[in-house]
C-alpha cells in the first residue's frame, strides 16, 4: 500500500487542477493564435517527458541499488560531501542520459 501511495504522490503533478487549468488555457490561446506551433509544441513536450522518463529508467538500471533520498539527508543535514557527490553523479548521469537519447531520438 505504501508503494501505491508513492505513485500517487510522485503522479500528483499530472493531476493539479491548476496546471491543468493553465494547460488548458495555453492551449486553447495557442490553437487560437497558431495551431501548428502548438501542436508541434505539445508535441515535443511530450518527446522530452517521454525521453526523461527513459534517462530515468536507464539510471535506476546503471545503478539499481542506490537510495538517492539517503544520500540527500546525508548531505543536506548532516554536510557529507562524498553524499553529495554521489548526488551530483546521479543527476549528471541522468542529464547525459537525457541529452543522449534525446540527440539520438531526433
Amino acid at each position: 500500500m505504501n508503494l501505491l501511495k508513492k505513485l500517487f504522490a510522485t503522479l500528483r503533478p499530472l493531476y493539479d487542477f491548476r496546471a491543468l487549468l493553465l494547460l488548458a488555457a495555453g492551449l486553447g490561446l495557442g490553437l487560437l493564435t497558431d495551431p501548428a506551433a502548438t501542436l508541434g509544441l505539445a508535441g515535443y513536450l511530450a518527446y522530452v517527458i517521454g525521453m526523461a522518463g527513459a534517462a530515468l529508467m536507464l539510471s535506476k538500471i546503471l545503478m539499481p541499488y542506490l537510495r538517492l533520498s539517503k544520500h540527500i539527508r546525508a548531505a543536506l543535514v548532516e554536510g557529507n560531501v562524498a553524499s553529495a557527490l554521489v548526488v551530483l553523479a546521479r543527476v549528471i548521469l541522468i542529464l547525459g542520459l537525457l541529452i543522449t537519447l534525446m540527440a539520438w531520438g531526433k
